[in-house]
């Protein structure tokens, strides 16, 4: 396998014993991977903590199970998906009753559908019609070809630490050796056309430097992309929700459409997501992930003269788009979302402040232990997302966010992972509706 070396010289003493801790603990795992052989290219294969990858077999509510046995508090959870933990009684015997009894792929509409699209627009969001793909990759895709077809201009404002997806449009950059307030956007891997790097204006983050490069590119400009909040420099409510507004007043003012990328932050900040948390409504907002129950889906939802293009191509509009695929609205998927979403919006009241005070728990301990003992430590959150850092500077931007790992931090990691909590290779992390505080305590 590819990636880490068997000696782990690259870590710490510490390290490297605890490295040995998991190679013993992981004996299934190592096998299981080595039996692949090549067959699978994946990117999570390995790391630099471990030559292969801990295979995980079972969950169950807050936690995972490996192929060896071992029980991890799980802090990834479907990357933020499983808002209501493994295995939810609701939406499992929505799933064994959609299966067993009804099918799960039809290829044509189901009532799920529009129970969920109902479910959706229930939020104080900006959904007035929705559609429903995949995947977030594909939401924001399609939200990219609607504002381009409405506006009839080509180019995209993203900016400085985003992520809109695996699509070309999606990934990117800012140049490390650009000014901060005028960065410069650069792809991500090879395979990438320059007529994409030509279309995309990367903006500064958190700065009113981006404002002025909206004004200066309206002409151009068919939309500005940001996330409710970025996954990788989370920041609470009092920082983010003014910048947010002006953004929005600056966009209606100079005639560029507004798209809040909410495939994380969609009904786990709060029901109506980032829209509602920091009281700032978009032309278009982009779904994924709790939505679906932890099954593939994306979502697209906004005003009804923008997303009324996804219907009108066959009527012969020619702003009109393409837009399907094979299993968009799929039965499970639609059953698990239903699922999923009625028992959070039923019970909204009582999880979203308990989610969001776990998750500001967790880092106020955290920053206290580490001021505490000098160590160069900070955890930011927004809700219950939250990140650690291996930097004691103030993060404003993804530039602060720092580069490659070092020895303490990988050390760091391992030694969670021996004992038994989990946290993302992205170090990306979320907290479910069944993390208890005396587990987030613990962990």
């Amino acid at each position: 396998m590819a990636g880490a070396s068997e000696s782990g010289e690259h870590l710490g003493r510490n390290g490297r014993e605890v490295r040995d801790s998991l190679l013993l603990k992981n004996k299934r795992s190592q096998a299981l991977t080595l039996a692949t052989g090549e067959l699978m290219n994946s990117g999570s294969a390995a790391s630099l903590e471990m030559p292969f990858p801990v295979l995980m077999e079972a969950g169950d509510g807050p936690f995972l199970i490996d192929a060896d046995g071992n029980r991890y508090i799980d802090f990834q959870i479907g990357f933020g998906s499983m808002l209501l933990g493994h295995r939810h009684p609701l939406v499992q015997s929505a799933l064994l009753d959609q299966a067993a009894n009804r099918g799960w792929q039809f290829g044509l509409h189901n009532p799920n559908q529009v129970k969920l699209a109902d479910q959706l627009i229930k939020g104080d969001n900006c959904a007035e019609r929705v559609i429903f793909c995949n995947s977030g990759t594909e939401s924001t895709m399609y939200a990219i070809r609607v504002a381009r077809a409405f506006s009839g201009k080509p180019k995209l404002g993203v900016f400085d630490g985003f992520y809109h997806g695996a699509h070309d449009y999606g990934i990117g950059a800012a140049d490390p050796n650009s000014p901060r307030d005028a960065p410069v956007y650069q792809p991500i891997g090879a395979g990438v056309l320059p007529a994409i790097v030509e279309n995309q204006i990367m903006l500064p983050y958190r700065s009113d430097a981006a404002f002025d490069l909206i004004r200066q590119h309206k002409d151009d400009l068919a939309m500005v992309m940001i996330e409710g909040v970025q996954s990788s420099n989370p920041h609470e409510k009092n920082e983010l929700t003014a910048y947010l507004q002006e953004l929005k007043s600056v966009c209606a003012k100079s005639d560029v459409l507004f798209m809040m990328d909410e495939v994380i932050t969609g009904f786990r900040l709060a029901y109506g997501g980032a829209q509602e948390y920091f009281d700032v409504q978009p032309d278009l907002a982009t779904y994924g992930k709790v939505l679906g129950g932890g099954l593939p889906i994306g979502a697209v939802g906004g005003r009804a003269d923008i997303m009324k293009l996804f219907n009108s191509m066959a009527m012969g509009d020619k702003k009109g788009i393409m837009s399907g695929g094979t299993f968009s609205g799929n039965p499970l998927t639609m059953a698990a979302g239903v699922a999923q979403t009625s028992f959070l919006d039923e019970n909204r009241a009582e999880i979203y402040p308990r989610l969001n005070s776990m998750g500001q728990r967790l880092a106020e301990a955290i920053n206290q232990y580490a001021r505490e003992q000098g160590m160069g430590v900070q955890v930011l959150n927004a809700g219950s997302m939250f990140q650690i850092y291996f930097n004691e500077g103030e993060i404003w931007s993804a530039r602060d966010t720092g580069g490659m790992r070092s020895q303490a931090e990988t050390d760091f990691y391992l030694h969670l992972l021996d004992n038994g909590v989990l946290i993302p290779g992205t170090r990306r992390s979320f907290i479910s509706h069944v993390h208890t505080p005396e587990l987030v305590d613990e962990a």
